[in-house]
């Protein structure tokens, strides 16, 4: 489902004008990479929550980046839980992170995004292993949030 604009993640076009400028990190990740951002408090995914049994109580905005036609293209989608999500990595984040990234979306909003990780206001999942994301190309990108997953010796 891909709507113009939602009250969690505001208008898609500022977003993707914003990946628009950062193409050059998502140019080694294949077709249909998928990146999704889900509200902390709306998913139901808190810290010391076991994960398996998080489901959504209703169905949530997600903000999903997917890679399509040599780039990454943002839209809404809906999120329903960890079990039935489709993307490779899940950024969940609380309501300052939400409104912090929002302001700065005009700026580097991915070293806003690192910081946010770091401050423990966005947390983190993926859903690949290592060896599928260094075959997705994930590489450059995770180094970018300072998530060095291939380590320093290679």
């Amino acid at each position: 489902m891909t709507t113009a604009t939602d009250q969690t993640f505001g208008e898609i076009a500022p977003w993707q004008s914003m990946l628009d400028r950062h193409r050059e990190l998502f140019l080694d990740m294949v077709q249909g990479s998928r990146i999704g951002f889900v509200s902390r408090e709306a998913s139901g995914i808190l810290p010391g929550k076991h994960l398996e049994g998080v489901q959504a109580a209703t169905e949530v905005p997600m903000l999903a980046w997917q890679l399509e036609d040599g780039g990454m293209s943002a839209r809404i989608e809906r999120f329903a839980g960890m079990a039935s999500t489709k993307v490779d990595l899940l950024l969940v984040a609380d309501e300052e992170a939400l409104e912090t990234m929002l302001n700065e979306l005009g700026g580097d909003t991915l070293s806003v995004i690192k910081r946010l990780i770091r401050r423990g206001r966005m947390m983190f999942f993926v859903f690949k292993n290592k060896a599928q994301l260094q075959d997705a190309g994930y590489e450059d990108f995770l180094d970018s949030l300072g998530l060095a997953f291939l380590g320093a010796c290679r």
